[in-house]
């Protein structure tokens, strides 16, 4: 192998690694610029206030395609979440919202113009109502004795005519309980495109209040 031959090689050997170096680089760059470290890079609020308890964005993690944003209340507990995943189709994202259309059941009505079904079922009962895009379900147990199913439903229906649930909502559902869950299964999940929004919280006037501030 001559001199020239050498040169060429270790020429082109040098660019390779400059390139490598290079893409290396710029993908680390990317990916940063994709992740997200705090509320205000996502369509979460910092606070919301139902009740008298406020909650606080405390911690946020992933990247702007997929995150979750963690609330505290006023005594540290973990409260809620809002999470954004990206899906592989606006199909799967609209299935993933868990929509309840028109269901049988014995009408109520919670305003003039709004009228819900009762159903009941394995100590529970459920007083469902669509309004709009949005299909809404108050559960409460059977065994509560601090109001009527009626009257819960007639309180959640009250918050939200009070503020608007996110607008580029194609498809939204609220389910949302009577009672404080510790496991946060108070649900309001709404679908834009491929995008899943969910906000999940120990009551329901919190996880209400947090998906009505979203800015999405």
């Amino acid at each position: 192998m001559n001199s020239r031959t050498k040169k060429l090689i270790l020429t082109a050997a040098t660019s390779l690694a400059a390139l490598a170096t290079l893409g290396s680089g710029t993908y680390l760059t990317m990916h940063a610029a994709n992740d997200v470290s705090t509320v205000s890079q996502t369509a979460a609020p910092k606070t919301a206030t139902a009740d008298g308890t406020k909650l606080t964005a405390t911690s946020t993690s992933g990247t702007k395609s997929n995150y979750k944003v963690t609330y505290t209340d006023q005594q540290g507990k973990q409260s809620a979440t809002f999470q954004k995943q990206t899906l592989g189709t606006t199909s799967t994202a609209t299935d993933e919202v868990d929509y309840v259309g028109q269901t049988d059941g014995a009408n109520v009505k919670l305003t003039k113009n709004t009228t819900a079904v009762v159903q009941g079922t394995m100590g529970h009962t459920y007083v469902h109502w669509n309004t709009g895009k949005w299909s809404v379900t108050a559960v409460t147990d059977n065994a509560d004795t601090s109001g009527t199913p009626t009257q819960f439903a007639k309180q959640v229906n009250s918050q939200l005519k009070q503020a608007s649930l996110p607008d580029t909502a194609k498809t939204g559902s609220v389910t949302v309980y009577s009672g404080t869950e510790s496991a946060k299964a108070n649900t309001v999940k709404w679908q834009s495109g491929k995008q899943l929004y969910a906000v999940n919280g120990t009551t329901a006037a919190d996880t209400v209040k947090l998906a009505q501030k979203s800015a999405d």
